[in-house]
């Protein structure tokens, strides 16, 4: 999941969200997958000039880490195009949420026939049809958009996600002990060991790891550092912030 973050210093607060709910069992996706997608020879039952299996991974807000996993071809030319263009055509998928279960969605034909070169990258409409688990009734609709060179990239996924009776969380934890400290180092010392405690508490998970760095515990040299620390629940939504180790020398 690619999340843009927003940290103050000595304070903690939520990170920029790729997906929000806008009522109980509605998500409004926006998030991006890192994408492998390489040309081969298309298998049975597909009627296509060439074929990439896709394969994207990332960490979405309002769901978890995710995997997506589906069949990628195109068709240059007549009966689809005018001869010397083509477009991406329909195919099924599907999102694999770990440990929450299955999300089944369609995507239709490219919109237009394109030259060659740019259909990797050619937006096509998804639907949601379906899944399994936490998501067997699942269904909703959008966009997909890639950004893709010599096979790898990203695509990003706009629309929405409505799943009756769930109640998506996208609520990132709460730091705690993100202060800032002076310490003052021992007469002829250089660097310091200095410990600190911060902690992470979600709705949901309850108390969630926090990664720090530099780690509690390090050696800090004379002057100002600036410690940062963030914290992940198990439905991709993540908190972060910042704050300042101060080493002064001793006179």
């Amino acid at each position: 999941m690619f999340i843009a973050t927003t940290v103050v210093t000595g304070s903690s607060v939520a990170a920029g969200q790729n997906a929000t709910v806008s009522a109980t069992g509605t998500l409004e996706l926006r998030l991006s997958l890192r994408l492998v997608s390489d040309l081969g020879v298309c298998p049975p039952g597909i009627s296509a000039d060439a074929c990439a299996p896709r394969v994207g991974k990332g960490f979405v807000s309002g769901l978890g880490s995710v995997t997506e996993t589906y069949t990628w071809s195109y068709r240059m030319g007549p009966p689809t195009c005018p001869a010397g263009l083509g477009k991406p055509l329909a195919t099924t998928g599907r999102l694999v949420v770990a440990g929450k279960g299955e999300i089944h969605f369609s995507v239709a034909d490219g919109a237009r026939c394109i030259d060659q070169e740019p259909l990797r990258n050619e937006p096509q409409a998804f639907t949601i049809t379906g899944g399994a688990g936490t998501y067997e009734r699942a269904s909703g609709s959008g966009t997909l958009e890639r950004a893709l060179d010599l096979g790898r990239g990203t695509e990003s996924w706009t629309g929405t996600l409505v799943v009756p009776g769930l109640e998506f969380d996208v609520t990132p934890p709460t730091l705690s002990g993100a202060k800032s400290k002076t310490i003052r180092a021992p007469k002829g010392s250089k660097r310091v060991r200095v410990t600190y405690t911060v902690t992470a508490t979600d709705a949901e998970d309850g108390k969630v790891p926090v990664t720090c760095a530099p780690r509690s515990g390090s050696r800090f040299p004379i002057g100002r550092t600036v410690v940062g620390c963030s914290a992940t629940d198990s439905s991709a939504n993540s908190s972060t912030a910042k704050f300042n180790v101060s080493v002064r020398p001793r006179r």
